[in-house]
């Protein structure tokens, strides 16, 4: 397939390229800006299109396009920010696509779209999404509404819609995540110490997007892409520091449930002393607590059984290997 993939210049995008090339595509990389390519993508049989959703003629960029990767958005700034910057030139993509003929389209999602209070033990493609939003970060904000406008053109002109949802994304180079714990300098607040990490390698995430293309079971379908829900926080906090990386240094172990309570009091305390439009940071709102730190089940299977995806790669650090 010829295949256009947005967001090629970001961390995930820059495994997705060649990924694709692998699983024998044919790819127009859209990045904003010739920095945003460490490496040259004509060197990986890419070939690059310069420019921005927002202002690039999409529907050149479209010409001789059987499908689309969605990976762009805007991460950064406040709400509106990264609504202006991720959900408004999404349209915009869907509407060139309209006007081309292109049918086809994977959306990499994330899974802050899920509402974390509901599952009993295990977080899969079936569990509900958040619905008030109000609670949540710009970014699920977004990635939910990304997702709505996706489904809605994709249900009314007759699309090929697939949907992946990535837990926390590392690599070797790039090996914190949040939900590992709470960084305070050097020492990591490790948010309870024994629940699972839905951890995935950007090497797998990028060959789980890439089989998703061109896979004809996976139309109309989500994946949750989870190399392996075995790795505890309270160990990879360990891995981090032996291997010294991410600049920790010691690790400290809070009960999950303590840290709750005290984002509920803390929730609590600034509604009577300033108001509901207070401003907390994001670990004092119950609501982002649990969507990071809440211990479920990931499962794969789904996509291990549609896709037929061996992830397999944890990487060197999570291995315990270096």
């Amino acid at each position: 397939m010829n295949v256009l993939l947005t967001g090629a210049g970001g961390f995930l995008g820059r495994a997705v390229g060649p990924a694709l090339v692998r699983h024998g595509h044919t790819v127009r990389a859209l990045m904003r800006r010739r920095s945003d390519s460490a490496v040259s993508p004509l060197a990986q049989g890419i070939d690059p299109w310069w420019g921005d959703l927002r202002t690039t003629d999409l529907d050149a960029a479209l010409n001789g396009v059987d499908a689309v990767v969605h990976l762009a958005a805007v991460f950064g700034g406040d709400v509106m920010e990264q609504f202006l910057g991720t959900v408004v030139p999404t349209e915009r993509l869907l509407e060139a696509m309209v006007r081309s003929g292109t049918t086809r389209l994977v959306l990499v999602s994330s899974f802050s779209v899920y509402d974390w209070r509901v599952p009993a033990r295990a977080l899969s493609e079936d569990s509900p999404l958040e619905n008030h939003l109000e609670r949540r970060d710009g970014y699920t904000v977004v990635k939910t509404w990304q997702e709505r406008v996706c489904r809605r053109f994709a249900a009314a002109h007759g699309w090929r819609l697939s949907v992946v949802r990535p837990g926390f994304i590392w690599d070797e180079e790039r090996p914190w995540i949040d939900g590992v714990g709470l960084r305070l300098g050097r020492t990591v607040l490790v948010n309870g110490p024994f629940r699972r990490l839905p951890l995935t390698h950007v090497d797998s995430c990028a060959d789980c997007v890439a089989l998703t293309v061109a896979c004809e079971a996976a139309n109309g379908e989500t994946f949750n892409v989870v190399d392996s829900d075995d790795v505890r926080a309270w160990s990879h906090a360990g891995l981090l520091i032996r291997d010294g990386v991410a600049n920790v240094r010691r690790r400290i172990a809070l009960p999950y449930f303590l840290g709750l309570w005290a984002a509920f009091l803390a929730s609590a305390l600034a509604r009577v002393l300033f108001g509901p439009e207070n401003r907390l940071p994001g670990i004092l709102i119950p609501a982002r607590y649990r969507a990071r730190f809440r211990s479920l089940r990931f499962p794969n299977q789904k996509a291990l059984r549609v896709l037929d995806w061996k992830p397999g790669v944890h990487g060197a650090l999570v291995r315990g290997e270096r």
